[in-house]
């Protein structure tokens, strides 16, 4: 019986695939909403009114869809190597996710609407966290 020869990736060629992925993947912007909605993604106000913020901005979608496909390259690809590899790999992940952190944190959401009050400050603060979804197991 013929051995079938599988080969494993090497980790860099697994990285740069990634990263062609996501630069060649662009999507539209309300493709991008989509997604980040099935992400599960969670956004809670710390101070300010997020109500009148437009969370559809180009910019911002664009960081936390490219921070959702960095996690969800993490989760499926992170135990796969030998010690050496994942030393490569967390330290690769690290500086992406700092990168996209720093782009998330570089967006100017502009209110939606034009006639705030005086009252509402314009500062918003906000968390962003993704809900750990568990599927259910079927018995």
């Amino acid at each position: 019986m013929p051995r079938k020869n599988i080969a494993k990736k090497d980790i860099l060629h697994v990285i740069a695939d990634f990263q062609t992925a996501i630069s060649n993947n662009r999507l539209s912007v309300q493709q991008m909403y989509d997604e980040v909605r099935m992400m599960h993604f969670k956004i809670r106000p710390l101070q300010g009114d997020i109500t009148h913020i437009d969370l559809k901005d180009k910019v911002f979608l664009e960081a936390l869809w490219s921070l959702g496909k960095l996690d969800e390259f993490f989760k499926r690809e992170g135990s796969k190597y030998n010690k050496r590899e994942r030393e490569i790999f967390f330290k690769y992940f690290d500086s992406l996710h700092t990168r996209f952190a720093r782009s998330l944190h570089k967006v100017h959401l502009e209110p939606v609407v034009d006639d705030l009050d005086d009252e509402t400050s314009p500062f918003v603060e906000m968390e962003i966290f993704r809900e750990d979804v568990r599927k259910k197991q079927i018995n």
